[in-house]
């Protein structure tokens, strides 16, 4: 009765397991769900084809610049001000990425400077 004991112990610690993944996993989920819409005003000059990738604060689509037909990438931080950390993690990444040169990196084109005043500026 003991060893019986020790397995249904050891059963419900698994199943405790498995729902704290799913629990987290399903947070996962929603949280991807809802980076994915971030809506990705581009103006004229470049067309959003896909969303391609999230991270911890930015959502990162494929567009294609419509004169010259390059493809490139767009990163978007939403309300990236609202925390003071994220918008010391932005400020560091366009200063860093404004240095290398490398094929595995990639560069940066532009950083687009969308029309509104200064109080509407909540995203990078």
């Amino acid at each position: 009765t003991e060893a019986m004991a020790d397995d249904s112990e050891e059963e419900r610690t698994k199943m405790e397991a498995v729902r704290g993944q799913t629990a987290a996993a399903k947070n996962l989920a929603f949280l991807k769900a809802r980076s994915m819409d971030v809506t990705f005003d581009v103006g004229e000059e470049y067309e959003i084809i896909e969303t391609i990738g999230t991270g911890a604060y930015g959502v990162v689509s494929s567009a294609r610049q419509r004169q010259t037909g390059q493809q490139v990438a767009i990163k978007k931080i939403p309300n990236a001000f609202d925390v003071v950390t994220n918008a010391k993690r932005t400020l560091r990444e366009l200063k860093i990425l404004k240095h290398f040169k490398h094929d595995n990196i990639i560069a940066i084109k532009d950083i687009l400077k969308l029309p509104g005043s200064f109080a509407d500026f909540k995203s990078v």
